[in-house]
């Protein structure tokens, strides 16, 4: 999966240098079918309320307001592309998709996420 400039910026791949394993998080449980989704929704329940964010933002939402973002995004970005960087089902049930589609390219991945913009403020300072 590849990752946001801006967090490649801020440092995030010195994490991969302080981990054993596959995962940029280590230590998450997963669930019988192998997924870390529910132990990665805890830890950032139990983060947000540390730094007094309210209980109505959820990880979900973090989901969601980066699907909203990138469909009204000023770029070629196809919705399938979208829904495969987030883990959602395809929207786009066309024969082709449904039938033809196997994997989406890295190039067309990274081109997705890049076009997610945070505030010019939000890795002010930051380095992890």
């Amino acid at each position: 999966m590849p990752v946001h400039s801006k967090l490649i910026e801020a440092g995030i791949l010195a994490l991969k240098d302080t981990i054993d394993g596959p995962y940029l998080i280590p230590g998450l449980e997963t669930s019988k079918q192998g997924i870390g989704g529910v132990a990665l929704g805890r830890a950032f329940s139990l983060l947000k309320t540390r730094i007094g964010l309210p209980a109505e933002i959820t990880f979900h939402s973090f989901r969601h307001t980066v699907s909203t973002q990138l469909r009204n995004a000023d770029a070629n970005i196809r919705e399938v592309w979208i829904d495969g960087l987030l883990g959602h089902e395809a929207t786009h049930k066309s024969q082709g998709t449904t039938t033809y589609l196997t994997s989406i390219s890295i190039a067309n991945l990274l081109q997705t996420i890049e076009a997610i913009s945070y505030p010019e403020t939000a890795f002010a300072n930051m380095t992890i």
